[in-house]
């Protein structure tokens, strides 16, 4: 059983984790749309380990160590995300609902179709994630 303190802690970690989701999505919806639409075609999307890989210079036995770590935390990154997820999408809704106040028609129209594109590439995204789990 949890005492507060755990409960506490594993709150501001899904907390924090729901944060950094929510503004990597406004950033991506916001900027990384344009950038997507320069690079069509052109841009793979690059996995975690291969990421760490590229930019810390691993070697191959970290790799496959870094790699092992993930897979063997993965199960439980999904509990949690599952556990966060309708909270998430609740923030996610009342940012959008305030930011909209704040916009014009036209500008309405523009941010509704800048959602709608983010949120189709994300879903496509989790899409072509979960078929490559599958095989």
């Amino acid at each position: 059983m949890m005492n507060r303190t755990k409960l506490w802690a594993v709150g501001l970690i899904v907390a924090t984790f729901a944060a950094g989701a929510l503004v990597g999505s406004a950033i991506t919806a916001a900027w990384g749309d344009m950038d997507h639409r320069r690079n069509e075609g052109r841009r793979e999307r690059v996995s975690y380990t291969d990421r760490l890989t590229q930019d810390l210079g691993l070697t191959q036995a970290q790799r496959e160590s870094v790699q092992v770590i993930l897979e063997r935390r993965n199960q439980a990154m999904r509990d949690i995300w599952a556990q966060s997820r309708p909270l998430f999408d609740t923030l996610r809704a009342q940012i959008r609902e305030e930011i909209t106040a704040q916009l014009d028609e036209e500008q309405r129209a523009e941010f509704e179709a800048l959602l709608q594109r983010g949120d189709s590439a994300r879903a496509a995204r989790n899409r072509q994630d979960g078929s490559r789990r599958e095989h």
